[in-house]
């Protein structure tokens, strides 16, 4: 978990930037067909970096309620009014996954031996630990990525 905590911590360093300029205006955003909104972007990586921090022992940061906006399978919304406020996100991304990637490698490796509860992901990533793993490591970089991504669609400097 030591690697991955590093990349994870490198990754919100190297896309810190990507957080910068963001308003509420910003929230239901689609600049480009196909590109998910800001807004869900980052609700997105709040709760799954929250599941990734159940998967390490570690309690939830996140309101239970924002799963329902973004948990894997929404669909991003157009209407600003349906998200938490962009500063409020951008708050909550910052702390869990900052918490996470300092806490990670103090994971109880029983619980990272675990079957992963993810169901559909079991397959891929068998266990807990590998699940956690890609969490912090590809699942992150890929949404920082369409992040970045929609922030030169949308022009935001």
């Amino acid at each position: 978990m030591q690697s991955a905590a590093k990349q994870c911590a490198f990754l919100l360093k190297e896309y810190e930037g990507c957080l910068a300029n963001l308003g509420d205006q910003h929230l239901g955003l689609e600049p480009s067909p196909g590109l998910k909104t800001a807004g869900w972007l980052l609700g997105h990586l709040v709760v799954t970096g929250d599941f990734a921090r159940r998967l390490c022992g570690l309690p939830p940061l996140a309101p239970k309620e924002w799963r329902s906006l973004f948990l894997p399978g929404t669909t991003p919304s157009h209407d600003a009014a349906a998200y938490p406020p962009m500063p409020e996100l951008v708050a909550a991304f910052r702390s869990i996954y900052g918490d996470l990637a300092a806490r990670a490698p103090g994971a109880s490796p029983d619980a990272l031996a675990a079957p992963n509860p993810y169901e559909k992901a079991r397959p891929s990533f068998p266990t807990t630990r590998d699940f956690a793993v890609y969490m912090l490591t590809g699942h992150l970089a890929y949404h920082l990525g369409q992040l970045s991504m929609w922030r030169a669609a949308a022009g935001v400097k």
